[in-house]
């Protein structure tokens, strides 16, 4: 629980095109829709795409839609410079009142996911960049696991 709102927090690490269009790759993932459709937000997943595609490896913004501090979707469109699968961690920071329901949609994405991508460790909490969305900061500060750097990654909000 983060904020003073006390808000819950989800995430999944998944390709971008399977968070996007599902895991036959066909129009909007309805999980997503429901995601959206629960937190009132609309995003323009055509835009992510593009963005995510225009980005170079070693790069990447968060995008958060919505509320920050109650209600956001979030995008984090690093690219990893070793990805082969396209891979971003896709997430949700909503009101607890909305647990029970997030939670569903968010395993059943999980779900979809496994059947085309296997992963051995899994958590659909906590993400790491949780605290400075809900905070309102302008970057994210992490360490870099390659080199012990300390690395950032700029948040763009949008509304």
């Amino acid at each position: 629980m983060f904020g003073k709102n006390k808000v819950c927090t989800f995430r999944i690490c998944s390709p971008v095109y399977i968070i996007l269009y599902g895991y036959n790759y066909s129009e909007l993932n309805p999980l997503l829709s429901e995601i959206m459709e629960l937190l009132n937000i609309t995003v323009d997943i055509k835009e992510i795409e593009k963005t995510f595609i225009d980005t170079p490896c070693g790069q990447g913004d968060i995008w958060v839609f919505g509320d920050h501090a109650k209600n956001c979707i979030v995008f984090d469109l690093y690219r990893e410079p070793t990805d082969q699968l396209d891979i971003i961690d896709f997430g949700v920071i909503c009101s607890n009142k909305m647990y029970n329901r997030m939670y569903e949609l968010i395993y059943a994405m999980y779900k979809e996911i496994n059947k085309k991508v296997k992963f051995r460790a899994y958590d659909i909490n906590t993400p790491l960049w949780a605290k400075s969305v809900i905070n309102g900061d302008d970057v994210f500060k992490y360490c870099n696991y390659i080199d012990k750097s300390f690395a950032t990654q700029k948040i763009r909000y949008i509304k």
